[in-house]
């Protein structure tokens, strides 16, 4: 009797190609995951980057597809959700989605580009239910984001804070509206925000006072370990990122906050993906500046709760999810076949 069960033997990896700052964590996750299932990261080399770009640019994606054998499954990241068919959306590949920003109307076009696909793993639990809700052909399973768990040694360690309040990335105008109402009704209190062009970004105060360069993560890091308090939306009701108003999924933005010890004060809605994770219980939601002013008063007073945020951590850890990926994938009649 032929053997049904397909095997998962590696995490393909971007790492090669892809050294955008945005891709650090990804490369964190695929190196936990590696030891807590036993399978390798391979990076394809650039032969393989050249045949796959010759045959999408000249339209030959299905003739791949048609060549592509069976064999052992790679598990590989993917950024953003597309409607465009790549070779890498094949038969022995499970594509696991970070940001779904499609509209019902590209969903044909999507499940036409994943078609090949054995198994498709998306982050938001809200994507996933919508997904489900519109009678996705392929298979699709949720799996969430997860803070990588050397996070948990920051959150150990003591931290000095040097800043009341700082934003970190791009102000948010909705916070930035109510931390500029709040330093207006409280003289002398000053926060961080961080401007510049893309190139030269810098942290400096509202008052104009320059605190240090942003260099990339490890100063990003850094600030926040520094700063007593910031702020979280989830990308649908962000008003600075308008590519992303229709989900609003937990991002690892909020993990890297709790495990500097950084209270977080949050903007969000009620839905499947911020109930998943019970986003309330570690973040309280304001949507006016009422409740922001008493968030403020009160966190600038209380020390951070360790325990709290290392119990909230350790469900969300990366080496967790590698647990939770081994019940998805037996689900679906995949095993893992360790090295």
């Amino acid at each position: 009797m032929q053997d049904t069960v397909k095997k998962l033997n590696r995490i393909i990896s971007q790492r090669r190609f892809s050294p955008y700052p945005s891709f650090r964590i990804v490369y964190e996750w695929e190196d936990i995951l590696s030891q807590a299932l036993g399978v390798p990261v391979r990076s394809p080399g650039e032969i393989s980057n050249v045949l796959h770009r010759r045959f999408e640019k000249n339209g030959l994606t299905g003739l791949y597809h048609a060549l592509t054998p069976q064999c052992s499954l790679g598990l590989r990241y993917i950024m953003t959700a597309t409607t465009e068919e790549e070779c890498w959306y094949n038969r022995n590949s499970i594509p696991v989605i970070i940001d779904f920003w499609l509209e019902e109307k590209d969903l044909p076009a999507f499940y036409k580009a994943f078609r090949h696909v054995p198994l498709i793993l998306v982050t938001s639990r809200e994507v996933y239910e919508l997904l489900l809700s519109h009678g996705c052909p392929i298979p699709v399973e949720h799996w969430g984001l997860s803070v990588p768990d050397s996070y948990l040694d920051r959150l150990a360690r003591q931290q000095e804070k040097k800043y009341d309040f700082c934003f970190f990335g791009r102000p948010n105008p909705f916070f930035l509206r109510l931390i500029d109402e709040y330093a207006a009704k409280h003289p002398g209190f000053e926060y961080v925000l961080n401007k510049g062009s893309i190139d030269n970004r810098s942290y400096v105060t509202n008052t104009g006072r320059h605190i240090c360069a942003d260099t990339g993560r490890e100063s990003y890091l850094q600030m926040i370990a520094a700063t007593r308090i910031s702020c979280y939306t989830t990308p649908g009701i962000d008003e600075s990122k308008a590519e992303s108003r229709r989900f609003n999924q937990v991002t690892p933005r909020v993990f890297e906050m709790l495990s500097n010890r950084c209270h977080v004060i949050g903007h969000y809605p009620m839905n499947p993906d911020t109930q998943w994770y019970d986003l309330s219980s570690i973040v309280p939601n304001v949507d006016d500046y009422q409740a922001f002013e008493r968030e403020m008063d009160r966190l600038l007073k209380e020390p951070f709760d360790v325990d709290k945020a290392s119990a909230f951590l350790k469900k969300h850890c990366t080496s967790q999810r590698a647990v939770e990926l081994q019940e998805v994938l037996s689900k679906q009649s995949i095993a893992i076949s360790r090295k």
